[in-house]
């Protein structure tokens, strides 16, 4: 709490000290009412401090914290005010609100049912529910519950703004345009459906992306790279891309230069999208050296139910990344697998698989292995593990018997305004090559973006890892930064 705010619970204090318990209660609620929400918690503080079971002032001060973001007291404040009523449907309601905006889907459902179970004409825990569905991911019963709702009425400002952002998220435009059209008929000055009319058109807008970005590691090997993209929508869940780029790599010995440029479009229907991009690489080196090459990328996914979804992957391209790699002929088939399961509220459990077919007959497959857990909104960590197995060892490229790595990773997220910041570490143990011994290794990655408008972000990024799977040669220290622009155009 600020000085401010710690002067002001102190005044109020002294002031309602000498009213009685019932005219305390009354002064706040005075004050909620008129919607001076900084004394009202003052008035409630007070409350609380003279009856801590009061009902009304926990619940209040839980309202005001979850407005807040502070959701972990929020939700402590709501399971002490249902210890004492445990039937109070508003504690109820406001419980399950704070849950789905903690990201508690599944118990926010759970308590929105016992409610409607309890009464299935009242309106809130029904639109709740919906809400908590679209968030979950669960499209179709969020679909069915907000259409049940705007059948008993069609003017249901809150529903029709939700089902249009549905349709933003299923990648329908067209409809959400005219879900959140019949909102503003229906309210003009509704704050959600004016904010959601700007996101429409950015969505429809196609936007530019321009990025610049270095890398360098302790074998000497530095690249700098550029790229311009585009996206734009082209159909109904139809998104169309294309990229062109620039590559420059040297080290003390060689130089070399790929230029490449992609398009490609990504489907997305229900639960399920597909992407397919071709393309082409232009390598060169100062040696004389020179090709050409085309490149293909398919994948698909789909999410089998709100708590597991799976992904799989084709590609063909150029093994590059260093100016020795650019004078090669090395190139790669390449099939992965994924998936992903919620294991539990906040537990999320990742695998992935890899096999890649190189050009001089060398094989490579992957596994990777992550279970990350989300504390609160801004921070998660979790395990992370990777292998990494070739037939043998490759000409200029990272290519171990076995390669092992284990590490615990954390995440820090947050987002001020139009700035956003996002910091990763992890720290773990690594085995270059069958019998080699293990090592310690980490890495650190920051990015800090700032936004504006809609869909315009500037962003500059970081990292650092003593990791041998950062670099194509297995450097011991790998350094990489960049900085990117995007506008909606």
């Amino acid at each position: 709490m600020t000085r401010r705010g710690q002067r002001l619970v102190m005044v109020i204090g002294l002031w309602l000290g000498a009213l009685p318990l019932a005219a305390q209660t009354h002064v706040a609620d005075s004050l909620w009412a008129a919607g001076k929400y900084p004394e009202a918690r003052a008035a409630y503080t007070q409350v609380l401090h003279e009856n801590p079971g009061s009902v009304r002032a926990l619940f209040r001060l839980a309202i005001l914290e979850g407005w807040d973001g502070n959701l972990d007291s929020a939700l402590a404040l709501l399971r002490d005010a249902r210890e004492v009523e445990p039937k109070d449907p508003d504690v109820r309601l406001w419980e399950a609100k704070i849950l789905a905006w903690n990201g508690d889907y599944r118990g926010a459902v759970a308590r929105y049912d016992s409610l409607i179970a309890e009464n299935p004409d009242q309106r809130d825990p029904r639109f709740g529910r919906a809400q908590a569905l679209a968030w979950w991911g669960r499209y179709t019963e969020a679909d069915r519950a907000l259409r049940a709702l705007l059948e008993k009425d069609p003017k249901d400002t809150e529903a029709l703004v939700a089902l249009a952002r549905l349709r933003m998220w299923q990648g329908r435009p067209e409809e959400a345009d005219r879900y959140n059209g019949m909102a503003l008929l229906a309210s003009p000055q509704d704050p959600d459906a004016l904010k959601l009319e700007p996101e429409l058109r950015a969505l429809r807008r196609p936007d530019l992306e321009a990025t610049f970005g270095l890398a360098h590691d302790s074998d000497h090997n530095t690249v700098w790279w550029q790229s311009l993209g585009t996206s734009l929508l082209i159909g109904p869940g139809l998104r169309g891309f294309a990229t062109v780029g620039s590559f420059e790599a040297g080290d003390p010995l060689r130089s070399g230069t790929r230029v490449s440029a992609e398009a490609g479009a990504t489907l997305n229907r229900g639960d399920g999208s597909v992407t397919a991009a071709v393309g082409v690489r232009k390598l060169s080196a100062d040696s004389g050296f020179s090709r050409a090459l085309a490149t293909i990328r398919l994948g698909a996914s789909y999410r089998l139910a709100s708590w597991a979804g799976v992904d799989a992957g084709f590609a063909h391209y150029t093994i590059d990344e260093t100016a020795f790699l650019l004078s090669d002929r090395l190139d790669i088939n390449e099939v992965t697998a994924d998936a992903d399961a919620v294991l539990a509220q906040r537990l999320t459990l990742g695998v992935g698989g890899g096999l890649g077919y190189l050009s001089d007959n060398n094989h490579r497959r992957s596994l990777v292995l992550a279970l990350t857990e989300r504390l609160n909104g801004q921070l998660t960590v979790g395990a992370y593990g990777r292998g990494l197995w070739y037939d043998f060892r490759g000409n200029g490229y990272f290519s171990p018997d076995r390669f092992l790595l284990g590490e615990v990773r954390g995440t820090y997220a947050r987002r001020l305004g139009r700035w956003e910041g996002r910091l990763a570490a992890g720290l773990g143990i690594e085995e270059v090559a069958n019998g080699a011994g293990t090592e310690a290794e980490w890495h650190g990655d920051l990015r800090i973006a700032r936004h504006w408008g809609v869909a315009n972000e500037l962003a500059l990024s970081g990292g650092i890892s003593n990791s041998a799977i950062s670099s194509a040669t297995g450097a011991y220290h790998y350094y990489t930064g960049a900085v990117s622009v995007r506008v909606g155009l």
